[in-house]
């Protein structure tokens, strides 16, 4: 990650925050900066630019002509990136130090422009995967509350040992709650197996594991997370232009959210049983675009999609009591549920998020 890196260990992660300012300057010979400026001067809401079609309406586009992504320098060529949005970086210290701790190079869009709802988050790294070169392997992750602790190597190693196309970080919830899923249970046997099919492959098992007990959940995370997805560059933009078929325009009892007026209908529902539902004050949410594709591919048994479920990779954090995360004899931190020692950990609420000084501290130099 060359100067990158130089500078980050040098300055540290307060002065970090100078060099990603919105007058652009300082970080310039650090991180490169790549604007889509397609159709520029005629972009709005009502008319994106080019490769945003499916996301007319966000408000995004009437503020911003472009979305900025900042390419760290060696991503251009590297087999792992990650991808994250952040409107700015300079509040993201603990995932930039662990993407610096670890040699991992990342593609971060969405810095100096202002936070509208998830909608950005999507539009952001669909901004990064569209000015990729290559077909790189890329995890998307949320800037605010993802540490790494795997190199970049390590990461792909597990990502091809999965066999899947595209693997989904898992958590205990469905969130938001789409009461009909639970009933369908045709797909979440499905899901389930392909899960259970990845989990037995051990990956980050520790060394001195202790057996499951009879009864015991190993497999805790059984719904898809939003903050933490991965794939290969050409899959993530499938996924893309699945979830944008999934869009449809809120009626008005819905609301109308920030303005984008538009949400991913659920798996299996008609519109006129949609146009019932409660769509949270009308407000866009990733994971019910990410739950459908799911649901949807375990309808069309695509074992190639599967959720992480027990942190074979990546582990949404969610209100596990930090007295369950433990220290192996090779010095690696594993869940003590699943016995494993994720790559990507997501402290995935309010409560998990404000463990993350305390773990970077009971754990130090683990991921930071």
């Amino acid at each position: 990650m060359g100067a990158y890196v130089a500078t980050v260990a040098t300055l540290g992660l307060v002065a970090f925050g100078a060099l990603v300012s919105r007058d652009g300057g300082a970080y310039s010979e650090h991180l490169r900066v790549r604007l889509s400026r397609e159709g520029a001067s005629r972009v709005s809401s009502q008319n994106p630019p080019r490769g945003f079609e499916g996301w007319k309406g966000a408000p995004m586009w009437d503020e911003a002509e472009e979305i900025p992504v900042l390419f760290t320098k060696g991503a251009e060529d590297a087999d792992f990136v990650v991808v994250g949005h952040s409107t700015d970086l300079g509040k993201d210290k603990y995932f930039l130090a662990s993407l610096h701790k670890h040699g991992i190079n990342a593609a971060l869009s969405g810095n100096g422009t202002r936070w509208h709802w998830f909608e950005d988050k999507l539009m952001g790294a669909k901004a990064a995967l569209l000015q990729m070169s290559g077909n790189p392997l890329v995890m998307f992750a949320d800037t605010t509350d993802v540490m790494f602790n795997c190199p970049a190597d390590e990461i792909l190693d597990r990502f091809e040992q999965s066999g899947a196309d595209i693997l989904i970080g898992g958590e205990t919830q469905l969130w938001p709650e789409i009461d009909t899923y639970f009933d369908m249970k045709r797909e979440r046997d499905f899901i389930e197996a392909t899960s259970a099919d990845f989990a037995n492959k051990k990956l980050g098992l520790i060394a001195d594991a202790k057996p499951a007990k009879n009864g015991e959940d190993r497999m805790p995370n059984r719904w898809a997370n939003g903050g933490t997805w991965m794939g290969r560059k050409e899959s993530l933009l499938d996924y893309f232009d699945a979830i944008e078929s999934y869009l449809v325009t809120n009626v008005k009892a819905q609301g109308d959210g920030d303005g984008f007026k538009r949400a991913c209908k659920p798996y299996g529902m008609s519109d006129s049983e949609y146009a019932k539902r409660v769509v949270a004050a009308g407000f866009f949410d990733d994971q019910t675009c990410l739950n459908r594709f799911v649901m949807e591919n375990a309808a069309l048994k695509n074992d190639r999609v599967v959720v992480d479920m027990d942190g074979s990779v990546m582990l949404s954090v969610g209100g596990t009591d930090f007295s369950e995360f433990k220290t192996a004899k090779d010095g690696s931190v594993y869940w003590e549920k699943t016995q494993k020692a994720p790559c990507a950990w997501h402290f995935n609420n309010p409560e998990s998020k404000k463990l993350i000084p305390k773990a970077a501290k009971t754990f130090p130099s683990y991921w930071v």
